[in-house]
């Protein structure tokens, strides 16, 4: 069987909310929601075993959207990365800064590349949660196994 997954939190993202503020606004819409449950949603990479559609009637209403924004079949992005340009960026500062011969990086370039490497050190990071949890999920589910053909009959 197929899972379902909630985009919700690449939403909230994409509209510069966190879950805290969703919460607040279900609640100002009159809605009466658990905020768990609103936090359970939020999260990409468990599969979603069962929807309250009052839940997400609710999401829906209080961020605007429809339904195929926040729930899909898809499997979410295991890994991520830092992006080209801020790879290629933070490679450039590694570099000079690493050089025994040339400038030095200025204190505004140092700041840069800490703040460069705490961000690929958090993807790194996140990124292994990810896979941990999925093999964790894949280890529990049920092992499908093809069935077996029916025993041919033999000529006589």
């Amino acid at each position: 069987m197929q899972e379902a997954f909630s985009r919700l939190k690449r939403v909230l993202d994409s509209q510069g909310l966190n879950t805290a503020e969703l919460v607040r606004r279900v609640a100002e819409q009159g809605d009466r929601i658990n905020a768990k449950s609103i936090y359970r949603l939020a999260d990409p990479e468990e599969p979603l075993e069962k929807v309250d559609m009052r839940i997400i009637g609710a999401v829906c209403q209080a961020l605007e959207i429809g339904i195929a924004d926040i729930l899909t079949f898809d499997e979410p992005t295991i890994v991520e990365d830092l992006g080209a340009a801020k790879q290629a960026r933070m490679d450039a500062l590694m570099t000079r800064h690493g050089a025994r011969s040339g400038p030095g990086l200025t204190a505004a370039e140092m700041t840069e590349l800490e703040k460069l490497v705490g961000e690929a050190e958090a993807i790194a990071l996140g990124n292994a949660r990810r896979l941990a949890a999925r093999r964790r999920r894949l280890l529990r589910a049920p092992r499908r196994t093809p069935s077996a053909a029916p025993p041919t009959q033999g000529a006589d």
